[in-house]
């Protein structure tokens, strides 16, 4: 046999087809098991648009899709129903076009059928190719568009053939639409023109071609564009998501890691990979570099430009098609997905190996014929290189326990529970890694009925009581849980590999609370208890809050607990969303695990846990409320939360400030933090040092200093660490210790550049010295003279604040400004927030009001000095149809974070909490 007719390469594709088929097509629904949150997705988003009539040009939800691949299998699932069967079936369907489009672009690429057929073969033997194959995901449509676009703008190009160029232009307008990695398409395209564009002889013909083929692409294109410029965050937020990060591997060493998944070491990922299992074996990994390096030593030999371009295309592929996961420093790498987009291009090379070492063999010793020992080659690869894929995929890959819950089986097994169970007169519950998981959503019937308790950090128990809990293989039952859990039946072991565990609660489980608690948030929720462990530096405290649902929420609120010590610095913080608030209903306990960490370096003591609940779009927090209904902060505060000392940890994290610096010996400083370095006087101005001890230390003192620009020295604060609670005496031997300190400028320090200068006393002798940068400091203007006010008044609030009088003036019919002017009776001790609420004529709250601290949040009370006097603007602005009347003003002072008023002595009146202005007066028109 000399020569491979078109007979012999028909006949070896429909071989090929049909063992890429036995390959791809049985037991879809099965293997692989489960139904990854991926996956099922895709399934929904399929779903929306093949019957319930979706038509998005971008898919904004799952951080983007592009929809390609969605309307292929929405079209499938509407000729053959909603199923995973039909999501997988699309892929399969795909995977089989790609196979035989790779035979066709090889005879366009290099005019050689022996290439061709024998890179098709690899393509459907390829353990890769067959597990994106069977796997509903978008990304097996970027191949088979790659592919398209090239074979037809080469025989567009060599044959000068408008409508094959018209084709290629709409494949890769199309390509667009597949998945995220084929946005280097282009790239590679580039240089593959290159030779096209250098074409002296014919330069003009292929301008014109290419001009064809990217106007088409161009219009294909255009709606994607168009939605991209509306909502140009679907273009970025996928890739900053992967992008490379400082906190991940260098370019260099992931470009590295994913070149030796051609045939070193492959992506470790089980959902996409036998892990660490290569593209290929050494065998076809050594055929494909020799490949490579024949189209680099050949490529200028071939006198047509569509040759050359066609061998620049294999040459760069592997590089540029490589960069989607190179550049994911973020995500996993080597990526055996996101480096899709090699496919079918990588496949050439092998290909075009293994032709030319029976070339040289041919040539040398004049047997075997090129053509039989190439299709002896391919039916070789596909009968044993099929045999060896079907076990590795379906014995070694989608057999594997692993796989099973990397796949979400545990969540498929729950689906099918759901719809076997009778829920009638049951609240069902199901812990999951992800809120309302999609996995659950798309197979089961009962899919309505689940509440979601994400990450299994709530336990929930109705107002009834009759509860079923659901914890999945992936979301076990936390330790935490066990004393509620034993009061239930259980199903263990409903499916398949401990797939689940479910518990049946027939009434309320008793519940013991170590610090129970009255605490209503907004009438919607109340806390009722609490409970905690210990916990040192570096280490998490364990919380356990107990909330009852005392309403319906009209938002999604999120509780949060924030860690703090004496003097107002918060430490940590935690967000949970163990139990969304959408799913609250009234009468539900909702018993909630909270792990607060506790930072390296807090310094050991006692602390506060400020407890509330916050709106998700506004960020508004519910207010608590009071035995009287009022308002009385919007945190709940869990005292005397002690923090033990804790030993220094092996790696210390890095101070913003670097120093490394012994004061003495056993002593570092590590460096600091340090406040805005601009400052006015008494305004308080915080500086954190990071210390190291590593034995016992005598007495020190700390001593701040301004020296200001011609090296004249003011000490302005004085202390021992941590606010003078934890002298350098008191320490253990060893000790890492973040010490926050907080300065006052004086007030009469004069305006200008100041170096903040640290020094560190022992027996009154400077024994270490730095700099902690410039602070520039300006003069706060201050005025101790009460102006004339229109509304002269004599009411004294909390003993420290007096309310001299105040302006009110009409603007407009609907603006009006309120001029308060206060004085200070001596220094304030807190920062006090003002509220001025326009009443109703009927004195109901409120038609306008407004609380902040003074000139709108710019001076905090706790600035103030004695007899200072403060003149405090306020805007009111009224709604055109507000009826005619007297509408009363009120005017007080509270702390924000009780809520309580502060008290009010007015000479002649009873004492309150509010100070009465004249009413405003609105007139008809």
């Amino acid at each position: 046999m000399n020569r491979l007719t078109r007979y012999h390469a028909l006949a070896f594709m429909v071989l090929c087809l049909l063992v890429a088929a036995a390959l791809r097509l049985p037991d879809l629904p099965q293997a692989p098991p489960g139904l990854h949150y991926d996956e099922a997705a895709n399934a929904i988003l399929s779903a929306d648009i093949g019957l319930r009539g979706e038509r998005p040009l971008f898919i904004s939800s799952y951080t983007g899709k592009e929809p390609l691949f969605f309307y292929l299998a929405g079209a499938v699932m509407h000729l053959v129903g909603e199923s995973v069967f039909a999501l997988r079936l699309t892929a399969a369907f795909v995977g089989l076009l790609t196979i035989a489009t790779t035979y066709w672009l090889g005879r366009e690429l290099l005019a050689d059928r022996r290439v061709a057929i024998l890179a098709a073969a690899l393509l459907a033997i390829s353990f890769w190719h067959v597990l994106f194959s069977r796997l509903g995901f978008r990304a097996i449509t970027q191949p088979l568009l790659q592919a398209l676009t090239v074979a037809a703008l080469f025989r567009g190009m060599r044959r000068d053939d408008k409508r094959w160029l018209t084709a290629g232009g709409l494949f890769l307008g199309l390509s667009a639409y597949t998945y995220l990695a084929v946005r280097v398409f282009p790239f590679l395209l580039l240089l593959t023109v290159f030779p096209f564009l250098l074409n002296r002889k014919a330069w003009r013909l292929r301008w014109r071609q290419l001009a064809l083929f990217l106007g088409v692409a161009f219009l294909v294109l255009l709606p994607l564009l168009g939605y991209f410029v509306v909502h140009p965050d679907a273009f970025w937020v996928r890739i900053g998501q992967v992008a490379p990060s400082t906190n991940q591997l260098s370019l260099q060493d992931s470009f590295i890691k994913s070149l030796s998944m051609f045939f070193l070491v492959g992506d470790p990922f089980w959902r996409f990979n036998l892990p660490g299992r290569p593209l290929f074996n050494w065998f076809w990994g050594g055929l494909l570099i020799v490949g490579w390096i024949i189209a680099i030593w050949r490529w200028r030999r071939f006198p047509y430009d569509w040759q050359r371009a066609a061998l620049i295309l294999l040459i760069a592929a592997p590089l540029i098609m490589l960069l989607p996961t190179a550049l994911a420093t973020g995500e996993i790498v080597p990526s055996n997905l996101r480096a899709i987009g090699l496919i079918p291009f990588i496949f050439y090379l092998p290909a075009l190996g293994v032709v030319i070492l029976f070339h040289d063999l041919e040539k040398r010793f004049g047997y075997p014929p090129v053509t039989f020992a190439v299709l002896f080659v391919g039916l070789l690869i596909l009968l044993s290189g099929g045999l060896s894929t079907y076990q590795t995929y379906f014995e070694q890959w989608a057999g594997a326990r692993t796989l099973l819950f990397e796949a979400d089986g545990d969540l498929a097994a729950v689906a099918e529970f759901l719809d076997e169970t009778d829920l009638s007169g049951k609240t069902v519950y199901v812990a999951a890694p992800h809120y309302q998981h999609p996995t659950v959503a798309f197979l089961s019937e009962n899919y309505g009925q689940v509440n979601w308790l994400p990450g299994s950090n709530a336990l929930v128990f109705p107002a009834d009581g009759k509860a079923l809990i659901i914890f999945p293989h992936n979301s076990p039952a936390p330790e935490w849980t066990r004393p509620y859990l034993t009061q239930a039946a259980s199903t263990e072991n409903g499916r398949p590999h401990d797939a689940f565990t479910a518990y049946t609660f027939t009434e309320t489980p008793t519940i013991a609370i170590a610090q129970p608690t009255e605490a209503d948030f907004g009438n919607v929720v109340s806390l009722i208890g609490s409970d905690m462990g210990a916990a040192a530096a570096n280490e998490s405290l364990p919380l356990t809050l107990f909330w009852q649902v005392n309403n319906t929420p009209t938002a999604d609120y999120i509780p949060f607990v924030h860690l703090e010590d004496a003097w107002g610095k918060r430490w940590s913080q935690v967000e949970t969303f163990a139990y969304p608030a959408e799913q609250w209903q009234p009468g539900e306990i909702i018993v909630q695990h909270i792990d607060v960490p506790i930072p390296a370096g807090t310094p050991p003591g006692d602390y506060r846990l400020r407890v509330g609940l916050f709106e998700t779009e506004q960020g508004t927090r519910l207010p608590l409320l009071g035995s009287n209904g009022r308002f009385a902060g919007n945190t709940y505060n869990i005292e005397n939360v002690t923090i033990l000392a804790s030993q220094t940890p092996d790696q210390l994290p890095p101070p913003p400030f670097a120093r490394y610096e012994a004061v003495r010996p056993g002593l570092r400083l590590l460096g600091y933090e340090r406040g805005a370095e601009s400052v006015t006087t008494g305004e308080p101005w915080g500086a954190a040092l990071w210390w190291q001890a590593n034995q016992e230390l005598p007495a020190m003192t700390l001593v701040f200093v301004l020296v200001d620009e011609n090296g004249n020295g003011r000490s302005i604060h004085t202390s021992q660490p941590v606010h003078d609670t934890s002298p350098f005496q008191t320490w253990p031997e060893s000790q890492f210790l973040i010490d926050n300190q907080i300065l006052r400028i004086p007030d009469d320090v004069v305006s200008g550049a100041y170096q903040l200068q640290l020094n560190v006393l022992e027996n009154d002798e400077i024994i270490y010295t730095t700099q902690l940068g410039t602070l520039q400091i300006e003069q706060t203007e201050r005025n101790f003279t009460p102006p004339q006010t229109s509304f002269p008044l004599d009411a004294t609030l909390g003993n420290e604040i007096q309310l001299l009088g105040y302006d009110l003036e009409n603007e407009t019919a609907a603006s009006h400004q309120l001029s308060l002017v206060w004085q200070a009776l001596t220094e304030p001790s807190s920062d006090y927030t003002v509220f001025v609420h326009l009443l109703t004529p009927d004195g109901i709250c409120c038609v306008w009001q407004q609380d902040s601290q003074p000139q709108q949040g710019q001076y905090p009370t706790s600035r103030w000095l004695k007899d200072e006097v403060i003149v405090d603007h306020y805007q009111i602005e009224l709604s055109p149809d507000l009826p005619p009347g007297d509408y009363p003003i009120e005017v007080g002072l509270y702390i924000a974070e009780t809520g309580q008023r502060l008290q009010v002595v007015q000479p002649g009146l009873d004492e309150g909490d509010v100070v009465w202005l004249r009413p405003l007066l609105v007139e008809s028109d």
